[in-house]
């Protein structure tokens, strides 16, 4: 399975230009600078040529740099700095376009930009995540979630949560990595970002492939194409296509598989992706070999094999050119080392001192950054052991304090009533009633106290159940289903592999998420039917709750988030699991949680 993901730079977000000839058009706005205004159109159009005109680009925004210094235009110089930073990360040079990208972040933070800086440590943390350090990557995407949501730029979050998703992919976290990639398209549709939502379609379809639900992910990658076919994104095209005849295949309907890899080597013959030719040759290859058409096979092969042969070739023929330009240098350098021979070699002495003072001064700088990024690591870390630690303190906190106000209303209150109903109950033989009125009137008395001894009690064992106590979830359950009235709303309860009772601390949030979302059911869906199904497998317990009420639409499902549903994603969180809703309208819900044994 190979499934393309596209990591969104914020400076490759926006389409290239249409000029005729772009260099023509740098040089031209670079000769007209003569204040910050035109100084921007030459960053701006800098920035649009990355892509197409990479060397250029970067030679003028090297220009747009110096004037915006000789200006004091500082935020002119923070964007031009991002230009060769992104010049420099197209290229594969992640060392130098991460100590471009930090100077840019050390100007907007100068400047209190908080969009500068949020798109810097967004940019700072895709070089991160392609120098594989995930934890610094993870760190300054989270940072960059936290300034567009603390200052409501909404349409800059779509872009971080979309690199998210990628971050939660790499990390085989797919579930993660589907949530945050449609937090993504809801808000990329909301500001009409077409090429972002393309590209979401497709990312999600992958996650949910990778989660083996190919059915959905087929209607995603649909999705995808069709938006690319109408803004005439070519690689969207040709990516859907190869990821739809991918799913196909999985689903063992080759034909169809066939067709839709012939529609994307057709289209990616057009703009040259040969990576997903090759790819598409490779699988067109493995089906027909699996049909026992073996000449087919062997021509897609031989096709596949020519693919990689020409990338190689294009690889080395760059590399032998970049040797050359090396080896021109060298003997250009070693000519005028060879006549300044003479001069130097009376100072070598001097000059060797100083190298090794450098040596040694690079060495501890080195040293030093190391350590700083350790401990920034290891604050990290804590950060997150002391959150741990804060919400486990504050469930274990609430459960002691429903089982202490559980206890009071069982041992304090329920007792003193019962007292009560036995005094009551000791003295109506002895009294002598006027008439039948007053008879009736003391026995009303009677009664009301006796509901309310009832009453407290069943509040009592709600707050914290006796059966879970002592006999574990699966009997606390179906006790509390056991008070709902099926002529209302029918229940069933499967449970398997909880013979034994689980963590407590794991036993009570369950209880408690599997209540609160009965409830849920029992105010808002209207259901009739409710099922519910206890797993552990292994390390893993898994809950399902599943209604055929009147659902809901899942893009609302941000605007359903109340008290409730936060409750149940903290607890599930706490334990260091999942929760996910699916639901369709008039099609019902179904509550998934997952969590570790």
């Amino acid at each position: 399975m190979k499934v393309f993901l596209t990591i969104i730079f914020t400076l490759t977000t926006i389409a290239a230009a249409r000029a005729q000839k772009p260099g023509d058009s740098l040089q031209y706005y670079s000769s007209a600078i003569h204040d910050t205004s035109s100084l921007n159109l030459l960053i701006n159009y800098c920035f649009r040529q990355i892509d197409v005109i990479p060397d250029l680009s970067f030679s003028y925004s090297q220009k747009a740099l110096l004037k915006s210094r000789e200006l004091g235009a500082k935020s002119c110089e923070a964007r031009s700095i991002t230009n060769l930073g992104a010049v420099e990360a197209n290229r594969g040079n992640y060392p130098a376009a991460l100590k471009y990208y930090m100077e840019s972040l050390s100007i907007w933070e100068l400047l209190n930009n908080s969009r500068g800086i949020l798109l810097s440590k967004n940019n700072i943390a895709q070089v991160y995540g392609y120098l594989k350090s995930s934890v610094l990557e993870y760190q300054f995407l989270k940072e960059a979630e936290a300034i567009a949501l603390k200052d409501q730029m909404e349409e800059e979050l779509g872009i971080v949560k979309t690199n998210l998703s990628i971050f939660y992919a790499n990390t085989a976290n797919f579930r993660a990595a589907l949530n945050e990639q449609l937090a993504a398209l809801a808000i990329n549709l909301k500001f009409n970002k077409l090429s972002l939502v393309s590209l979401g379609y497709s990312n999600a379809g992958a996650y949910l492939f990778y989660l083996h639900k190919i059915d959905s992910a087929i209607l995603f990658y649909r999705q995808s194409k069709e938006l690319g076919e109408k803004i005439n994104d070519k690689k969207a095209i040709a990516l859907s296509w190869s990821n739809l005849a991918e799913a196909f295949a999985t689903k063992g309907i080759s034909d169809t598989a066939i067709i839709y890899y012939e529609k994307a080597i057709m289209v990616s013959k057009q703009i040259g992706l040969k990576e997903i030719l090759s790819f598409s040759y490779g699988q067109l290859a493995e089906i027909y070999k699996n049909k026992h058409e073996f000449d087919k096979a062997l021509q897609f092969t031989v096709l596949k094999q020519n693919i990689k042969d020409s990338i190689l070739n294009a690889t080395a023929t760059k590399q032998l050119a970049e040797m050359q330009t090396k080896y021109e240098t060298a003997k250009k350098e070693q000519k005028i080392q060879q006549q300044q021979f003479e001069i130097t070699k009376k100072n070598y002495w001097i000059a060797g001192t100083m190298s090794f003072v450098l040596l040694a001064g690079f060495l501890g700088y080195s040293f030093y950054r190391s350590n700083k990024l350790k401990q920034a690591q290891k604050m990290q870390v804590e950060i997150i052991r002391q959150q741990d630690m804060a919400t486990t303190a504050v469930i274990k906190a609430e459960e002691n304090e429903r089982k202490r106000i559980a206890g009071d209303l069982h041992d304090g209150i329920g007792q003193t009533m019962s007292a009560a109903k036995l005094n009551l109950s000791g003295i109506k033989n002895r009294l002598d009633f006027k008439d039948d009125n007053d008879k009736v009137t003391f026995e009303k008395i009677e009664y009301l106290i006796d509901e309310s001894c009832k009453e407290v009690r069943s509040i009592s064992h709600n707050m914290m159940p006796n059966t879970l106590l002592k006999n574990g979830l699966s009997s606390a359950v179906k006790e509390f289903i056991d008070k709902i009235d099926s002529r209302v709303l029918k229940v069933n309860v499967y449970s398997e592999g909880l013979n034994e009772k689980i963590e407590s601390n794991a036993e009570t949030v369950l209880y408690r998420v599997i209540q609160e979302s009965v409830n849920n059911v029992i105010k808002h869906a209207g259901a009739t039917m409710l099922d519910i199904t206890l797993i552990k497998d292994g390390d893993n317990i898994s809950a399902t709750i599943e209604d055929d009420g009147k659902g809901f639409n899942m893009t609302d499902i941000k605007n359903k988030e109340g008290i409730g549903l936060k409750n149940i994603q903290s607890r599930i969180a706490f334990l260091k699991g999942t929760v996910e809703w699916e639901a369709q309208i008039g099609k019902g819900t179904v509550v998934v949680i997952n969590i570790p044994a």
